[in-house]
């Protein structure tokens, strides 16, 4: 996406939110433009969360650093890649910008409320890092969210199965902030329910093309909305993904 439409899009979303999230299973330090989008944020004044597999934190660090838009820093620890080689230059930024900015390390790998041995490892580096007290490591052990530190926590959750209308799971039962708290808008423009959707198979329109004031007043919309409402899913995408069983 490039900076002009990025404007654009603050333009229309201006009057709905003072937050925006800058992923959409994406990597938004992979930018080329990250720091004029960020100018823009500072000037459209809105607080901006960044969920990253920091891989890439010590390249843009200053960048995070000298933007007052930037609110929150979510690193995904849970992903594939080999934390061992990047591990420790997350720990040095997290102590920088939590001067000014939340910290979530993001370990979401459980099941039945049990890390896998990776993210295990993974808890072990942060209790050695920040040299955490053993009433820390307590709560570590046995609770979801805990503050570590200074605007420094650890998010845990179980896994759970991300929408593919070809996989296994199926339920037309739940609820979903998807449209109540928030939407998703792609690189294209394309409008999609939530962050999930990275193809954009539930299309609600280009903002591109039509007004978010009317985009959200399509019958599409509404019939979503309200299903949600009343723990009705009505795409066939929402009845393959097992994250509204969380509400």
């Amino acid at each position: 996406m490039s900076k002009e439409e990025f404007e654009y899009i603050l333009n229309q979303i201006d009057k709905y939110t003072d937050y925006i999230y800058l992923h959409v299973k994406g990597e938004p330090l992979l930018h080329n433009e990250l720091n004029q989008l960020l100018d823009l944020c500072d000037k459209y004044e809105k607080k901006v969360n960044i969920t990253t597999n920091g891989t890439l934190i010590k390249k843009q660090l200053s960048t995070l650093i000298n933007h007052n838009c930037i609110r929150q820093i979510n690193f995904s620890l849970h992903s594939e890649n080999n934390y061992r080689h990047y591990l420790k230059h997350i720990f040095e930024a997290a102590e920088q910008l939590s001067k000014e900015k939340y910290i979530v390390f993001r370990l979401w790998t459980m099941n039945n409320n049990t890390l896998n041995k990776k993210s295990t490892e993974i808890v072990e580096k942060i209790i050695e890092n920040f040299n955490l007290s053993t009433e820390i490591v307590n709560k570590i052990n046995t609770e979801k969210n805990i503050k570590i530190k200074n605007n420094i926590f650890i998010s845990k959750e179980n896994q759970f199965i991300w929408p593919d209308i070809d996989n296994d799971y199926y339920n037309e039962i739940g609820y979903c902030y998807a449209l109540k708290s928030h939407i998703a808008i792609l690189v294209d423009g394309t409008v999609i329910p939530c962050c999930l959707d990275g193809e954009g198979i539930i299309n609600l329109g280009n903002i591109f093309e039509l007004p978010l004031e009317k985009i959200i007043e399509t019958d599409k919309y509404k019939k979503i909305e309200e299903g949600f409402k009343n723990r009705k899913v009505s795409e066939n995408l929402c009845k393959h993904c097992s994250f509204k069983s969380k509400f």
